[in-house]
């Protein structure tokens, strides 16, 4: 079972995360979502995402932000399983990143932020489809974080309009540095 829970949060380290949006994909195909927000109380949250690391591979679109995010409130998650093979990390990761796989695969874009790649893959009607069914109103743009975290999936999603035999294994090897 091929499970990813794409994450996007809203805040920094200086002021704190004021929201968190979590969209679960089984086998890229979007299970539930989840949005809240959590100015003062993020810390409340540390069993969620604890859940999601252990029963899944976490992903984001500039995934370094959301791992550094996650450390700095809680270092590590204990041991957790890697996913693709049988061994565990105390690490977050590894992460699938969306704006490194786009950056790998399609050289020379103008731009590889959320938006633009939105934009430049035609994915603005299935983004707004998608929002309509899992966001609220006023919460259907860009830097909301179920939003955002939507938009991931669809690049997610978009990648085997492209290339063949797309997987959780072949999206984490994109993500690894190129001298590993």
């Amino acid at each position: 079972m091929n499970i990813i829970h794409v994450i996007d949060f809203e805040g920094n380290r200086n002021l704190g995360i004021s929201e968190f949006g979590v969209v679960t994909m089984e086998n890229f195909e979007i299970k539930n979502a989840r949005m809240e927000h959590c100015t003062k109380f993020f810390e409340n949250y540390l069993e969620y995402f604890l859940s999601l690391r252990r029963s899944g591979i976490l992903a984001a679109h500039s995934a370094q932000t959301e791992d550094c995010l996650l450390r700095h409130h809680w270092p590590s998650p204990g041991n957790v399983p890697m996913f693709v093979d049988s061994s565990t990390t105390i690490s977050w990761g590894p992460w699938i990143d969306t704006k490194l796989i786009y950056r790998r695969l399609f050289k020379g874009l103008i731009s590889y932020e959320l938006q633009d790649l939105i934009s430049s893959f035609n994915l603005h009607s299935p983004l707004l489809e998608l929002a309509k069914q899992y966001c609220s109103f006023s919460a259907i743009n860009f830097h909301n974080s179920l939003f955002d975290a939507l938009a991931t999936v669809l690049l997610i999603q978009n990648l085997p309009r492209y290339f063949s035999n797309v997987s959780t294994r072949i999206l984490l090897s994109l993500c690894k540095p190129k001298d590993a």
